[in-house]
């Protein structure tokens, strides 16, 4: 198809198939967008039940863990509640002892002893558990209401289950502090039972009258107290809609629960109609410290009915108490439910919506590709016009950059063949003016005469062969072949010995056997530039030992060239400008700067491969320039 067939066939492709494109597109992102939604409704939904677990697990988690941080709260205060609580009762019979002493200081202090007791006796706190102790600071007991026939007896040696002497503490304190605190064991006189529990004393001495009153309270029974009160509190205990937080004990006792007819009723033997032990697996959790357990509730307050519930449980060991919260999964279905619905008719809306826009999008898309492609169409022949100027003019750019690269090479091939030829030329020339010479002088013999002529054309052949191998290298045939990298540097250094060698080059090698496949000749052009290049950048840094290395070596994909001399480098500034057309450093040299250019075309173009280019530099001092070929095998 020729050139113009096929930019006339673009033109009507950018004319008709943008525009039905445009609407096939169109239509199939509106199909898209209403599969989309329905998908998305998916996810949203299924989302939306996972969110809600979650959230509804944090809720019930955080409800039950305030719960459970009031109860510790409570706990953690009871012994401050008693010690408050005992030192007040205290203080207020002293106060009573006091004024008793002040209004009859003139009785004796058995007849006030006596109205002190009096007054004192009848008074019961704390659910009839309190109650005040008079003791002198011998051990002697004056008021013990629970007990009156201890009353008048001695209890310095009185001690409680762990052999602690509490009553000889006290009358020390009182002498050293005159008041205080002791904790020790004893029983509860309102129990017939042998258990000793822990007691909180506070006491304080009437000193005028040598006693001191006191009064305590059982932790124990105190705890009772103020986890009876906090527990009706938490009876009414609502948050959000129908959610509360419910409170059993390890013996299966619900002591608080929505349903007032619960509370204090054992539902140790609960279950759900799958056998699930509700009540008993509520404990287990408590017990192991905190978790979720699922179940079938009994009823949901929204139906009445029974309900899949999830409930929160954490233990309250010190109270032997299951603080618990729950939610019913089944509202996550009248949610998704709702939202359903809201989505359905949002999709109905936006699909509407999008069909509408997505019609009017194609129109105007329509209307644009037209104007587009008339646009194009107008000015498609302008900038062809311009392409082929461009075109032509880099056609003529690269043949001048070939011609030039062609004399240039020629240029140097012809100063190669007189280095080649001056010393053979010289050797004949001698020769043949020495058998000139004998036979003027009648010396010419038969067999100086045969060495002579052998010598001519040795080096007459010699010449020949120089010819012979100029003229392959300056040959025009491109045939793409398989070839020996050694042959390549042979060859290369037939053309250019003799200039290394009347330049004082040394020259070191390392050849590897490498076969690639490729234009020959057009390699061997590449090192003879990298060659010229070294020599002309010996002449103009005035190089004296000057020095060329050359190692051709493979891996197992690559073939690499690595050249580099010492002949001053490239000052860095150049570096990224050298491979670029007529760039050169040496204009004074008649330097052309296409050299570089055509080798890396050649590496990059005819031979696929990378040339890369650095200076050598050795104490902070560029000393040489190193070029890197790495040709790929094919």
């Amino acid at each position: 198809m020729s050139r113009v067939a096929t930019e006339n066939k673009l033109i009507k492709i950018i004319k008709y198939v943008m525009p039905i494109a445009t609407i096939i597109i169109s239509l199939i992102f509106t199909t898209f967008i209403v599969f989309s939604n329905i998908d998305e409704f998916k996810k949203e939904s299924k989302n939306l039940k996972e969110s809600y677990i979650v959230n509804q697990k944090k809720l019930v988690k955080s409800e039950v863990l305030r719960v459970y941080n009031e109860l510790e709260n409570e706990h953690k205060k009871v012994k401050e509640f008693i010690k408050n609580d005992i030192k007040n009762r205290v203080n207020e019979a002293y106060k009573i002892s006091l004024n008793i002493y002040k209004e009859h200081h003139n009785e004796s202090k058995k007849k006030i002893l006596k109205l002190i007791k009096d007054s004192l006796r009848a008074i019961k706190f704390n659910n009839d558990r309190g109650y005040f102790v008079i003791n002198d600071l011998e051990g002697n007991t004056i008021l013990y209401p629970p007990k009156r026939s201890v009353e008048g007896k001695n209890h310095l040696n009185i001690k409680d289950n762990n052999g602690f002497y509490f009553m000889r503490e006290i009358i020390r304190e009182v002498k050293e502090k005159h008041e205080g605190y002791i904790e020790f064991n004893w029983k509860i006189p309102s129990k017939n039972d042998d258990i000793f529990y822990k007691k909180t004393v506070f006491f304080k001495e009437v000193k005028p009258l040598g006693i001191y009153i006191s009064t305590g309270e059982y932790i124990s029974e105190y705890e009772k107290s103020v986890k009876k009160k906090l527990i009706k509190r938490l009876q009414n205990l609502r948050y959000g809609l129908n959610k509360f937080v419910f409170l059993v004990d390890y013996d299966g006792i619900y002591l608080s629960h929505l349903k007032d007819e619960y509370v204090g009723k054992n539902r140790i033997d609960l279950k759900d109609k799958n056998g699930f032990y509700i009540t008993k697996e509520i404990i287990n959790a408590a017990k192991r410290g905190e978790g979720f357990i699922s179940y079938i509730s009994t009823v949901m307050p929204e139906t009445n009915l029974p309900a899949s519930k999830t409930s929160f449980v954490k233990g309250f060991d010190k109270w032997n108490i299951a603080v618990a919260s729950g939610f019913y999964n089944q509202k996550i279905d009248y949610m998704i439910e709702e939202k359903k619905q809201e989505l359905d008719e949002k999709n109905r809306k936006y699909i509407y919506k999008m069909l509408t826009f997505s019609l009017l999008i194609a129109f105007i898309l329509f209307a644009i590709s037209l104007y587009v492609s008339t646009y194009l169409e107008k000015y498609f022949l302008k900038y062809r016009r311009k392409i082929y100027k461009e075109v032509e003019k880099n056609k003529k750019k690269d043949i001048l950059l070939a011609h030039q690269s062609k004399m240039v090479a020629m240029g140097e091939m012809m100063e190669n063949i007189a280095h080649q030829w001056r010393q053979p030329l010289s050797i004949i020339t001698t020769c043949a003016s020495g058998m000139q010479l004998n036979k003027q002088l009648g010396l010419l013999t038969d067999e100086s005469q045969d060495k002579s002529i052998e010598i001519i054309l040795s080096n007459a052949n010699h010449l020949s062969q120089t010819i012979d191998d100029f003229r392959d290298f300056l040959n025009n045939k491109k045939e793409k072949k398989e070839f020996d990298l050694q042959n390549v540097y042979k060859k290369t250094l037939k053309i250019i010995s003799s200039k290394l060698e009347s330049n004082n080059v040394k020259l070191s090698t390392h050849i590897e056997e490498v076969v690639i496949n490729g234009y020959e000749n057009e390699l061997i052009q590449v090192l003879m530039n990298f060659f010229n290049n070294s020599l002309d950048a010996f002449k103009i840094n005035n190089v004296e030992n000057r020095q060329i290395n050359l190692k051709i070596y493979k891996s197992a994909n690559f073939a690499y060239f690595d050249y580099s001399d010492n002949a001053g480098g490239i000052k860095q500034e150049y570096l990224n400008k050298i491979f670029e057309p007529y760039f050169t450093t040496k204009h004074q040299y008649n330097g052309t700067g296409i050299g570089l250019y055509m080798s890396q075309q050649i590496i990059t173009k005819h031979f696929n491969a990378n040339i890369e280019v650095k200076n050598i530099i050795r104490n902070t001092k560029t000393i040489g320039v190193r070029f890197t070929v790495k040709i790929p095998f094919q």
